[in-house]
């Protein structure tokens, strides 16, 4: 980035009214004259409902195209408009950087049993308890969007440690 200047974009006090990428859109040409060369945008995919910020991940692939979480936008808009945004700013030379978060996961579809076993705070490595089963929210299924994108289901041993 050569002479650039990249601009986060966002901050957590965005209206949750669904309009974000719609004024970024109209912003593109100012963003160009004050010398903006690239925009960092949050999390464009849907959270645990429209006023998530982008950070409690429900779904990777829903950029607001499926009705999930009682919406179809997320907190900024629809995937169509983040599509026109994009190419709204690649039409000034604004490169978009897009905040993805792969780890997060929040507002699970249904409850799990799983075995855990207490660890000592101070050290994860040691355990201070007998393994024992709890239920917790950790099964996704994406019923709004079934097995478009992907038919990836997450359950709670996709984040099990080795």
């Amino acid at each position: 980035m050569k002479n650039g200047i990249m601009m986060q974009y966002f901050e957590w006090n965005v209206p949750a009214d669904g309009k974000f990428w719609k004024k970024l859109k109209n912003d593109a040409v100012h963003l160009q004259e004050i010398g903006v060369t690239s925009v960092w945008l949050p999390p464009a995919c849907k959270g645990t409902s429209n006023k998530d910020v982008g950070y409690g991940i429900y779904d990777l692939y829903d950029l607001g195209e499926f009705k999930q979480k009682g919406t179809v936008r997320t907190k900024y808009g629809t995937k169509q408009e983040l599509i026109e945004v994009i190419q709204e700013l690649h039409k000034y030379q604004i490169s978009v950087y897009l905040d993805v978060v792969m780890n997060h996961k929040a507002g699970a579809d249904y409850t799990e049993k799983f075995k855990v076993r207490e660890v000592d705070p101070k050290d994860r490595s040691k355990p201070i308890s007998d393994v024992y089963e709890i239920e917790g929210w950790t099964g996704f299924n994406f019923p709004g969007r079934g097995d478009t994108y992907s038919d990836f289901k997450w359950h709670w041993y996709h984040c099990r440690q080795p």
